[in-house]
């Protein structure tokens, strides 16, 4: 008998060595997994059976450096997210391990060799958390359509499903802003982040994104689509939350009106000015029911986090 797929209690997602470096680094991430794990550049603490380890981390140091790695804007992210990350140093052992997954996957590291980065650290994660290979080479709908690669091939060529939540955060939780600081929208994604009810709604969110994928792949229709419904979902949440809002209010307005025409001094006028407004919302306040959540329990749960979180960080116009 097979066994049984585990939801497990936390979501943890992997890295690349240059995924810091583009503009909104983890800002989506990190509202939408527990725990982000980050290959860094060693220290000498991290050698200890390396005779020359300060010589051997100072070398690593640089080679990120000349390499466009930018181990100095890794190390200022990594400060701000803080417990929400955890560093893993790139060491001789797991650069090793890199070449032979690149060896032994060759197809896949010709068109991804950062991905498979991703994958040498999901051993890190603890038992009770699910892990993610976070690396996407798409991250919003612009760069999946104007990706000759993918014009080229038929609609439905496969691509790491990480592409859903990567380009899902992109669009809709990444602000758009060329202007704003980085580091100030992570900050702000952090705080809101370490709110406790969002490990319910994220795991709502993995359970939706499923819809998009087929075992470890997805496509660029499939991601469209995702981004697409997701939107739906959002305005469709806003829009029964806001029914909800005029139905307590109008809930409200008739239960003063009431005891204004009974109670107040000026309870003729009250009555005579009110008169028509009572009649226009009584039968429905009096019998009615409040609007109903979008019918789809999981999208609404998953829906719910993008919505909180957008207005949490401003990104609504």
């Amino acid at each position: 008998m097979s066994e049984q797929p585990v939801e497990r209690s936390e979501l943890w997602a992997t890295f690349s060595v240059m995924d810091h470096v583009r503009p909104g680094a983890f800002v989506a991430e990190v509202l939408l997994y527990d725990r982000l794990l980050l290959p860094v550049p060693p220290r000498a603490s991290d050698l200890p059976t390396d005779p020359e380890a300060r010589a051997t981390s100072e070398k690593e140091w640089k080679r990120w450096k000349d390499t466009k790695w930018d181990p100095a804007r890794q190390g200022q992210l990594l400060g701000i997210l803080g417990d929400l990350a955890e560093p893993i140093p790139w060491t001789a052992d797991r650069q090793a391990e890199w070449r032979q997954e690149m060896a032994s996957q060759f197809d896949q590291a010709a068109r991804n060799g950062y991905f498979l980065t991703g994958t040498v650290l999901e051993k890190f994660a603890p038992a009770m958390a699910q892990t993610v290979v976070a690396v996407s080479p798409y991250r919003s709908l612009k760069q999946l359509a104007n990706e000759q690669g993918i014009r080229r091939r038929t609609p439905h060529e496969a691509i790491p499903r990480s592409a859903v939540m990567a380009v899902v955060g992109q669009e809709l939780l990444v602000p758009p802003d060329p202007d704003r600081d980085d580091f100030q929208a992570l900050a702000d994604a952090v705080e809101v982040a370490h709110r406790a009810d969002y490990r319910a709604r994220r795991a709502a969110l993995w359970r939706w994104q499923q819809r998009f994928v087929r075992g470890d792949q997805t496509d660029a229709r499939s991601v469209r689509a995702a981004v697409q419904e997701m939107q739906q979902l959002v305005a469709d949440l806003r829009r029964a939350t806001g029914r909800e809002r005029r139905w307590k209010l109008a809930r409200k307005v008739f239960f003063f009106l009431r005891l204004g025409g009974s109670l107040a001094p000026g309870a003729a006028a009250v009555g005579a000015k009110g008169a028509e407004v009572v009649a226009s919302i009584g039968d429905f306040v009096t019998i009615g029911q409040a609007p109903a959540a979008p019918g789809d329990p999981v999208g609404a749960a998953a829906a719910s986090l993008i919505v909180d979180a957008k207005d949490r960080l401003d990104l609504t116009s």
